[in-house]
């Protein structure tokens, strides 16, 4: 079943820092493994230019959506989503559960399970740490 991981997570109104820190420390666990990691933040460059634009927007989540059925597990990064963020992310979770995708969710400690990422996720971790080990049983 080694078709890939996707990295779902915040990408609007982060800093590169946080959009990218927690994909690298994925692209390092699985460095060597023969595991093909897609990252939406490689269309980055795209989501600037197309803020204003519908249609580079809709071909966006078109890219993004593809990517999910060309993977076999998300990895869904939902920590610090206070305040209505991750409106993006819960989309793709939700599409890949249609997809019948595992979908690893982290979160912060402290937050709440919402039923509804409860119901998607297939497993949810209170550490990004631990949401990366995860994903690795499923590449074993």
């Amino acid at each position: 079943m080694n078709k890939g991981i996707y990295t779902c997570g915040p990408m609007e109104d982060v800093s590169r820092a946080t959009m990218n820190g927690w994909r690298a420390d994925l692209e390092r666990a699985f460095f060597g493994r023969g595991v093909k990691i897609l990252h939406p933040t490689r269309r980055a460059s795209i989501h600037e230019i197309g803020e204003q634009d519908p249609n580079i927007q809709r071909s966006i989540v078109k890219m993004d959506l593809q990517d999910i059925s060309d993977t076999s597990v998300v990895l869904a990064d939902l920590r610090d989503s206070s305040g209505g963020k991750r409106w993006g992310s819960v989309c793709e979770i939700a599409h890949a559960h249609t997809k019948n995708k595992i979908i690893i969710v982290v979160m912060d400690p402290e937050q709440k399970n919402h039923p509804f990422i409860t119901f998607y996720a297939t497993e949810i971790h209170r550490s990004m740490e631990d949401g990366i080990e995860a994903c690795k049983k499923y590449f074993e």
